[in-house]
């Protein structure tokens, strides 16, 4: 605990990032806020919905027939998950979100032809899984923007609700996104779900 600072108040929209399973991240020091990660992490483009982080704790309380509360707790089984809606309707975000892996049909439009993509869903038992990351913007008291890195080091997609086409609302369709994360034994205890970067100041 310290003494409140107003710059830790953290107001900023989020870009979706995904990569092949132990990609490396990004450096800290050198990949500032909104420049590419470069390597094989690619940006899921706009979204239409905030980004929400979920991590919930399965916990267990220690009881005993001698005391009336519980003498301890410990904790049995953790989730972790970021919900968003991706803004664009492409086969890819499609197949993202439906962590399916199949092949995408690109076709180039042509004297008679028209162009089109095509994909589809159903009959694999197999989830693709990706590792994921998510940039967030942090200002500090000197006004440079830094960034809040969330890296989940692998998770599956999920088609997190419908798909929705009508003339009369006032919304337009999205893909709506959830990864839930999978543990990665091979990371630090304490992070293997998920790992929280925040760059405090710019390097000198």
């Amino acid at each position: 605990m310290a003494v409140p600072v107003v710059t830790q108040l953290i107001k900023s929209g989020a870009i979706v990032y995904q990569a092949p399973v132990a990609e490396g991240i990004p450096a800290i020091t050198t990949v500032t806020y909104g420049t590419a990660w470069g390597g094989n992490w690619v940006r899921l483009g706009y979204t239409k919905a905030p980004l929400a982080v979920s991590y919930e704790s399965d916990e267990l309380d220690l009881e005993v027939e001698e005391v009336l509360a519980a003498i301890g707790r410990v904790r049995v089984g953790e989730k972790l998950s970021v919900e968003t809606t991706l803004a664009e309707l492409t086969d890819t975000y499609l197949q993202v979100a439906a962590a399916e892996a199949m092949a995408i049909t690109t076709v180039a439009a042509g004297v008679g032809k028209a162009g089109y993509e095509r994909t589809g869903l159903g009959g694999t038992s197999t989830l693709a899984m990706h590792a994921w990351g998510v940039e967030g913007r942090y200002v500090d008291s000197a006004g440079s923007n830094l960034p809040i890195r969330l890296y989940i080091w692998k998770a599956t997609g999920h088609l997190n609700g419908k798909l929705e086409f009508s003339w009369k609302t006032k919304e337009y369709t999205g893909i709506p996104l959830q990864i839930l994360a999978l543990a990665d034994p091979t990371q630090a205890t304490g992070e293997q779900l998920v790992r929280i970067d925040r760059v405090t100041a710019p390097a000198t």
